[in-house]
């Protein structure tokens, strides 16, 4: 072999061997190595291979965007800090969702106490005297009602409810985003639904929107 040809050949495999070096750095295991090791770069592409996933599980829980956007922030914040927990890239995906979902019930935490204190004031006399008792609802009330029935449940039954109900997930993906068992997540999804029937009973919502969770209340196994 002459040296030119040498040369072309060892040129040829050089090339071959940084595209290979190229291709593993865009693959999930090779972008999560190189985010370990510090690369802002491969942590960037982390982020954007991941962000529209988990703002669109945020938002449709919490559905506003400026709290979403917040949230998600949160999340890949969290994953900067946990990069060396990762045993393989196959797991951050399930980690995403479960951290996603956490510091969602955690806005809720939040936002259930913020409302105790909003409630104290609107229950104050002088508060009372403004508030008028509303006519037969309409269908647009309804809804509300239903919104608002989902936003008084604990966090921990709102969330097995969103989850399943807008989100579909199985009872396993729950029993593994909530870290609880199948069991657990059938008893949860249970109560949840049956308090759910009980405030739109009392608020006289709509009966079709209250038969939307009639049956599966009388069905654990749901």
């Amino acid at each position: 072999m002459t040296a030119v040809a040498a040369a072309g050949s060892n040129v040829e495999a050089l090339g071959a061997l940084s595209q290979a070096v190229a291709g593993r750095r865009e693959t999930l295991p090779g972008l999560l190595d190189a985010a370990r090791a510090g690369s802002p770069d491969a942590f960037a592409a982390l982020v954007r291979r991941f962000e529209k996933p988990v703002y669109h599980l945020i938002l449709r829980m919490v559905r506003r965007r400026s709290a979403a956007e917040d949230l998600a922030q949160d999340v890949f914040i969290r994953l900067w800090r946990n990069l060396g927990e990762f045993e393989t890239a196959e797991t951050l995906p399930g980690w995403l969702r479960r951290v996603a979902v956490n510091a969602v019930i955690d806005h809720w935490r939040k936002q259930d106490a913020r409302e105790r204190k909003l409630q104290a004031l609107r229950e104050h006399p002088l508060a009372r005297r403004t508030v008028r008792p509303s006519s037969r609802m309409e269908t647009r009330e309804a809804f509300d009602a239903v919104e608002l029935a989902l936003e008084k449940l604990p966090p921990k039954l709102r969330s097995v409810i969103v989850l399943r109900s807008m989100e579909g997930l199985t009872y396993d993906e729950l029993a593994d985003v909530l870290g609880i068992s199948t069991s657990a997540v059938r008893s949860r999804l249970f109560r949840a639904r049956q308090e759910l029937e009980e405030m739109l009973k009392r608020v006289n919502a709509a009966d079709f929107l209250a038969d939307m969770y009639r049956p599966q209340c009388n069905r654990p196994d749901l």
